[in-house]
């Protein structure tokens, strides 16, 4: 009697280590299942944060197309990019164009930044 119970408690611990174990595949199936999710939601939002960069960086290309009317508008946005628009394209007529906006530019912030395009366009024609 005392073998058959010995046996009965030997198969108690064996049956129960079974279903531990398999709740532990269960876990790390689980686990690597949440991991993956999560890398691929890291993947995903920088994705979209480097698609966000492209579509602002071609969103500003085209409104800095578009500002060559804008150097003399109401709106800042426009005359700065305007402003910024012209001192990649040095010429003399742009030179006396950013003089003239100079001289009539009421924000500080747009004239000092009218000067530093002026004195870029005046550098590369000279150079």
């Amino acid at each position: 009697m005392s073998r058959r119970r010995r046996e009965v408690e030997l198969e108690v611990p064996v049956r129960e280590r079974r279903g531990s174990d398999r709740r532990a595949s269960d876990r790390r199936r689980r686990r690597r299942r949440e991991e993956d999710a999560g890398a691929s939601g890291l993947a995903l939002l920088a994705f979209g944060f480097a698609g966000g960069l492209v579509l602002g960086g071609a969103v500003w290309a085209g409104m800095l197309d578009r500002s060559r009317e804008g150097l003399f508008s109401r709106r800042p946005v426009r005359r700065f990019a305007a402003v910024s628009y012209l001192a990649t394209r040095p010429s003399v007529d742009t030179a006396r164009l950013l003089r003239d906006y100079v001289r009539w530019e009421p924000h500080p912030l747009l004239r000092r930044r009218g000067r530093q395009a002026l004195a870029a366009v005046e550098a590369s024609l000279a150079g």
